[in-house]
């Protein structure tokens, strides 16, 4: 007997990624806004895996709690972006001479979940 299971459509979604533009904005395609539900966000927490240094990426939670650590999703139209230059700056990042996109995947960490951004790797 055979047991099939087929994959997504990656049309469901369509491109998954994060973009960061020269003014410092981190944004997200229409099809990440699709797959992280972002226009039911007002506030996200963005973080850094702390145990492991090699590890580059970046952590994206939903909040509803306002903060000084918490940043503000704004929409412009269809479109939603964050402002993260600081973290830019932190992070050494030549967001105004590199181009800078992140993939994005969802993943669980302590029963919550987290999407994970990953730099996509020049070639």
């Amino acid at each position: 007997m055979v047991e099939l299971e087929f994959f997504d459509s990656s049309s469901k979604y369509g491109v998954i990624k994060a973009t960061v533009h020269k003014t410092g904005k981190l944004g997200f395609s229409s099809g990440a806004s699709k797959y992280m539900n972002l226009e039911e966000m007002e506030h996200i927490n963005i973080g850094f895996n702390k145990s492991n240094p090699d590890d580059n990426c970046l952590y994206i939670v939903e909040t509803n709690e306002e903060t000084d650590k918490t940043f503000k999703i704004v929409q412009a139209g269809e479109y939603y972006y964050v402002f993260i230059k600081n973290i830019l700056k932190q992070l050494n990042i030549d967001y105004k001479n590199e181009s800078v996109i992140y993939d994005i995947e969802k993943m669980t960490v302590d029963g919550s979940l987290v999407y994970k951004l990953c730099r996509r790797e020049r070639k």
